[in-house]
């Protein structure tokens, strides 16, 4: 039992009984002597754990029994000498601990090296988890993995356009007096990460414009503009007539092509034409005649990330062909088109889709539409097969992992927004060609993807248990279900993702996932 004071820990113990009612008697009792009466009478939640199904961990089993997956489903004890130290799993969410760091923090307080727990007795069971809120109105949850699960049943139109609206408003909320945006967030301790990354920043631009566009709020659109000159002010530079996104020593095509691009998006775009002209002029620069792109202006030996930033320029291009129809940035398009299919066939990564999808979705009517049509619905039908359909536990149904392929990266709530960013384009596209194979095939992957974002949405009390800052979480979400480090991309990508999929669902079709046929 741990009792907690709006997120913060008061007190807790384990207790064994005859029964559990008698166990969670005693351990209610024996938290409740920690805390000072006082502090008691700002008791707001009860955080229960009914343990069962212990198991010995063998030295040769570790690394798969404490694997993340297992993180905040299964805890922990430790016995080595004559101390014994158990964590529950909602302890484990709370405080974003792994195994393995709970063993270094167990060896630290012996004062003795983590591999002297060689020789120690560990065991993992599972747990009932249950929270009881104390105040206002008092109820209980039973909850997995210190959160609810969110059923296909629960992916709606209403339901997503609030979780829409509550993403926005936690963007809104991130952004500083002096523009910045928070980068990254970590909720267990109430802290800011020291962290950031310039191109993640440039696509939260635009997804803060976005938002103020859709709101029409005059007030919004400022404060992205505000957003945008300090990102400018942070990270622009020029070099001649060529306009940089440097960060750390570096200059990405990508770097350069969204802030481009954030620029395009902005209502008050003619007050940065200058960085915009110059922005341009250097993806210009890095296409090169044979349809591929450098992907670094500095360092100059570096032309990795190719499954990324050509997909971004091409984004840009195709905004901007779509307001000038200028023949000779389409034929560039077209010879990237042709370029990055051959070498995409050659390199297979999902990180690859949805970027160049989204670039060639852009284009209204280019020639050989037909063709990139195809090359859309084929890319995203690939891309499917790493979409899980089953998993270990519910909580991560709809996520994008491919265990025969680690190569492809783990599962991440920034990658499955950004999938989805381009599986609505794909949803567009075959909804124009009215494929219904491929509608139906896009439409259960969407609300798959929606079903496991809004399992990673910090919506409520009985998530946020742990929380002291919840202005800070509210409508952010977690990195995993395991992981609950919140990262500003993560936002991002899922923010315009549901913009595109409720564009998308004129009619609300798309978004009754009860109904979801294979």
């Amino acid at each position: 039992a741990a009792l907690r004071a709006d997120g913060r820990l008061l007190g807790s113990a384990w207790a064994h009984g005859s029964t559990w009612a008698d166990a969670l008697h005693r351990a209610v009792y024996q938290a409740r002597d920690h805390v000072p009466p006082i502090r008691l009478s700002s008791l707001t939640t009860v955080e229960l754990d009914f343990a069962y199904g212990v198991r010995p961990v063998p030295l040769s089993d570790r690394q798969r029994e404490f694997a993340n997956i297992h993180r905040g489903v299964r805890g922990l004890e430790i016995r080595y000498d004559t101390t014994t130290s158990r964590i529950s799993p909602t302890e484990m969410i709370a405080t974003n601990r792994s195994y393995w760091r709970q063993l270094d923090l167990f060896a630290e307080q012996l004062g003795i090296p983590t591999q002297a727990l060689a020789d120690a007795d560990l065991c993992t069971f599972d747990a009932k988890q249950v929270l009881v809120t104390v105040q206002p109105s008092p109820y209980a949850v039973e909850m997995f993995r210190g959160n609810q699960l969110v059923q296909l049943s629960d992916v709606t139109p209403d339901a997503v356009a609030a979780f829409t609206r509550r993403m926005e408003d936690w963007l809104i909320r991130n952004v500083h007096a002096d523009g910045r945006m928070t980068y990254k967030y970590w909720p267990s301790p109430g802290e800011e990460s020291h962290s950031n990354n310039d191109i993640r920043q440039w696509m939260a631009t635009i997804a803060l414009t976005q938002t103020a566009i859709r709101r029409r709020d005059a007030e919004l659109v400022a404060l992205a503009g505000n957003n945008l000159r300090y990102n400018l002010a942070q990270f622009y530079r020029s070099n001649g007539e060529l306009g940089l996104i440097e960060y750390h020593g570096k200059v990405k095509l990508g770097g350069v092509a969204l802030a481009a691009l954030a620029i395009v998006e902005h209502p008050n775009r003619s007050a940065f034409a200058h960085e915009e002209v110059a922005l341009r002029r250097t993806v210009d620069h890095l296409w090169q005649p044979d349809g591929s792109f450098r992907t670094f202006y500095e360092p100059r030996d570096r032309n990795d990330n190719q499954n990324f930033y050509p997909g971004e320029a091409l984004l840009l291009w195709s905004r901007l062909f779509e307001e000038s129809r200028d023949e000779e940035l389409l034929r560039r398009i077209m010879t990237s088109f042709q370029y990055y299919k051959v070498w995409h066939l050659a390199n297979r990564n999902p990180a690859f889709v949805p970027w160049q999808t989204q670039a060639y979705a852009a284009l209204s009517d280019p020639p050989n539409s037909g063709v990139a049509r195809k090359w859309i619905l084929e890319m995203n039908t690939w891309l499917l097969t790493i979409q899980r359909r089953s998993a270990p536990y519910p909580d991560l149904q709809g996520d994008f992992f491919a265990s025969a392929h680690p190569e492809f990266g783990p599962s991440h709530a920034a990658s499955t927004g950004v999938y989805l960013e381009g599986l609505s384009a794909a949803y567009h596209v075959a909804y124009a060609t009215e494929n219904p194979v491929y509608i139906a095939g896009l439409r259960n992957a969407i609300c798959l993807g929606l079903r496991s974002a809004l399992q990673l949405e910090f919506r409520d009390g009985t998530d946020l248990y742990y929380v002291r800052n919840r202005r800070a979480v509210a409508g952010a979400l977690r990195t995993t279900p395991y992981n609950n480090a919140i990262r500003i991309d993560s936002v991002q990508h899922m923010l315009l993702a549901v913009h595109s999929i409720l564009s998308a669902d004129a009619d609300g079709s798309l978004l009754h996932c009860n109904t979801l046929r294979d």
